[in-house]
C-alpha cells in the first residue's frame, strides 16, 4: 500500500478554481481507479492551505493516478503556490484499516509512465518506521 499526505498552498484568488479541480479529480479518480483506497481533501486553518490524504493499494496504483490523463490535464500551475508530498504510515491498530506504506522496486518490464512517476514521486520510507513496526 502507499499512503501520503499532500500539503498544498493555493494562490490567492484561485480558491474556487482549486475546489472545482478537487471535485473533478475525486470524481474521476473514484470512477476509474480501482486501486484507490482513500482520496480526501481538507481545508487547513491557515489561509489558502489544503491537505489531501491519498491511499492506494500499492505504489503502482498511485503512479497510475499521478500519470492519468485527467490528472495531467488540469492546469495546476495556475492555482498552486506550493505542494509537498509526505509519505505516511498508519499506526498499527489506529490507522483506519490501512496497511503499511511499502516501496517495491520497479519491475524490469516497467512502463515508461511508471519509470517517469518513479523519478517524479520517489517513495522515502524512514528507517524508524520499520524499527517500531
Amino acid at each position: 500500500m502507499t499512503t501520503l499526505l499532500a500539503h498544498i498552498r493555493i494562490k490567492p484568488g484561485k480558491e474556487e478554481k482549486w475546489e472545482a479541480i478537487m471535485r473533478d479529480m475525486v470524481a474521476q479518480t473514484f470512477a476509474s481507479e480501482p486501486g484507490v483506497r482513500r482520496y480526501e481533501y481538507w481545508k487547513g486553518q491557515e489561509e489558502n492551505f489544503w491537505y489531501c490524504l491519498l491511499s492506494f493499494t500499492d505504489k503502482w496504483a498511485f503512479y497510475e493516478h499521478q500519470m492519468s490523463d485527467y490528472h495531467e490535464g488540469h492546469d495546476f500551475g495556475d492555482v498552486l503556490a506550493g505542494i509537498k508530498l509526505e509519505y505516511i504510515d498508519p499506526v498499527e491498530g489506529a490507522g483506519g484499516g490501512l496497511s503499511h506504506t511499502e516501496d517495491p522496486p520497479l519491475p524490469t518490464d516497467a512502463t515508461p509512465a511508471q519509470r517517469t512517476a518513479q523519478e517524479r514521486f520517489p517513495l522515502s520510507i524512514p528507517a524508524w518506521w520499520k524499527e517500531r513496526a
